[in-house]
């Protein structure tokens, strides 16, 4: 070979290079779309009394679909209040499904959210069976002293030193500079708050009536009653919860079966009370008893029209149509 062709060698080399480089498609980064499912709680800790959100995140390839989660029959430690079906994240590589079970804490201590799975079906119609494992729960006494702390620390005593003596006076002055200085706090924040222009809040404009809003939300949920009859349960149940809590003040939206039935209703619902807790606990035997979507939706329709009618027996007289 001549030194004079091997110039063109060389560039043919480099222009055939170029052309394979070229002929390649960029690398695509994407989510990873593995079929995968976990228990998160909000917040972290929870002190007794308290409501918590657990979410439970179910991770498949876009066009699969889920089937509603049930709650467990039993959660150590916690009484169960509502479940409610967020709408889907489609993401380009990977879809997220999520439920949250808000769940009360009734005893102080370690427990534990049991694991399950979830079924479904994927995008071209084969079935999924995803697990999650079990999440550990605690549940703080709202008289701890650690960091999540919910009622106000009172007055320390410093240690009881021996009757008289220089440790005795250490311990009187430490205790005259304590005082002082929380009442040369106090004085300073009353000054400076005195110093502040008074701001006036800006007033919103009154929202609808609660029935008007529980009449527009139970219109929602019977739309949904044939496509979807475990959700509109779910919408029937949360607009009744909502609507008691609007128009007569009752703590229903935080509360579960159980503590509704074992509390005092408010004076406007006293005659009423039982009546609304039964029509919940028929919502949540229809929504959470396994059967077919068709049977679902037969028990759906004398629910809805139920809790239509409640919603308009409790309307005021001259606001009814």
């Amino acid at each position: 070979m001549s030194a004079r062709s091997r110039p063109h060698l060389a560039g043919a080399a480099l222009a055939a290079a170029l052309a394979l480089a070229c002929s390649k498609e960029a690398p695509r980064y994407g989510a990873p779309a593995e079929e995968r499912a976990a228990l998160v709680l909000e917040p972290p800790q929870v002190a007794l009394g308290d409501v918590a959100d657990v979410l439970l995140s179910v991770v498949t390839r876009p066009g699969a679909r889920i089937a509603p989660v049930d709650p467990p029959s039993a959660i150590p430690g916690f009484w169960f209040v509502e479940r409610e079906e967020l709408p889907v994240q489609k993401e380009p590589a990977r879809w997220i499904h999520r439920t949250r079970l808000r769940i009360r804490a009734v005893e102080v201590g370690h427990f534990e959210f049991p694991g399950g799975e979830v079924h479904g079906e994927n995008e071209e119609g084969a079935a999924l069976e995803v697990r999650y494992e079990p999440l550990a729960l605690e549940v703080l006494s709202s008289l701890s002293d650690g960091p999540e702390r919910r009622t106000p620390f009172g007055v320390r005593r410093l240690p009881a030193p021996p009757v008289g003596g220089a440790s005795a006076a250490v311990a009187f002055g430490a205790g005259a500079v304590v005082a002082l200085g929380a009442v040369g706090v106090v004085s300073l924040a009353r000054r400076r708050l005195a110093l502040r222009p008074v701001v006036a809040r800006p007033t919103t404009a009154p929202s609808a009536p609660a029935w008007v809003i529980a009449t527009s939300a139970l219109a929602d949920a019977q739309a949904l009653r044939e496509s979807d009859p475990r959700g509109a349960l779910d919408a029937a149940a949360r607009a009744l919860r909502r609507y008691a809590e609007a128009r007569f003040g009752a703590d229903a939206p935080a509360r579960s079966v159980e503590e509704l039935l074992a509390a005092t209703p408010p004076f406007l619902m006293t005659t009423r009370w039982s009546a609304f807790v039964s029509l919940l606990a028929s919502l949540d035997a229809a929504r959470f008893a396994p059967r077919p979507d068709a049977e679902r939706a037969a028990h759906a329709e004398p629910l809805l029209r139920a809790a239509r009618d409640f919603v308009d027996e409790t309307t005021p007289p001259e606001s009814r149509r």
